[in-house]
C-alpha cells in the first residue's frame, strides 16, 4: 500500500516567478473517518475515497506567477468527477495519456476499443491533473486538491 501513496505524491511545481518568490509545496493525503471528518491517511481499503492536497506557500516578498502543479493519478485509483479544486484563481486540465497532453474534460477524447468510435474519456480514465495558479502573493498560501477512489 505504501508504494501506491509514494507514487501519488509526486507533485511537480514549475515556477515562472520573480527572483524573490520562494515557493514551497507540501503534499498530503486524507480519508474520511467514521465521524465523517477528513483525517490523515492511515489504512486505505478498496472502495475508500482519498483526498490529495498540495499546499503551496510563497515565503518570499514578491508574487509568484503561473505556478504549475501536476499530480499523477495512480493506476490503482479512479479520479472522482469534478473533485479537482483550487483555493486561488487557477485553470485545471486533465490528461488521459500519462501527462503528455492536457485538456478540459469535454475535449478529452479517445477511441473506444470495442466500437472503434471516438468518445469522451470517463473521469476514471484520467491519468494526470494539472493546475496553473495565476499568482500567489508573497507571504501567502494556497491549496489544490482532488479526490480519488481506491479500486
Amino acid at each position: 500500500m505504501n508504494k501506491i501513496f509514494k507514487s501519488l505524491f509526486m507533485a511537480i511545481v514549475l515556477l515562472s516567478a520573480t527572483a524573490y518568490a520562494e515557493v514551497s509545496i507540501v503534499s498530503q493525503s486524507f480519508q474520511k473517518s467514521k465521524k465523517k471528518k477528513w483525517i490523515k491517511t492511515e489504512k486505505v481499503v478498496p472502495g475508500s475515497v482519498v483526498m490529495y492536497r498540495n499546499t503551496l506557500a510563497n515565503d518570499g516578498n514578491q508574487k509568484a506567477e503561473n505556478l504549475v502543479v501536476v499530480n499523477a493519478v495512480s493506476k490503482y485509483m479512479h479520479y472522482i468527477k469534478k473533485s479537482a479544486k483550487c483555493k486561488s484563481k487557477c485553470a485545471i486540465t486533465y490528461s488521459i495519456d500519462g501527462g503528455k497532453t492536457f485538456k478540459k474534460p469535454k475535449k478529452l477524447l479517445l477511441r473506444d476499443k470495442k466500437t472503434k468510435k471516438i468518445r469522451k474519456a470517463m473521469p476514471s480514465e484520467y491519468t494526470t491533473i494539472k493546475w496553473v495558479i495565476k499568482k500567489l502573493k508573497g507571504g501567502k498560501k494556497t491549496t489544490v486538491q482532488y479526490k480519488a477512489r481506491l479500486i
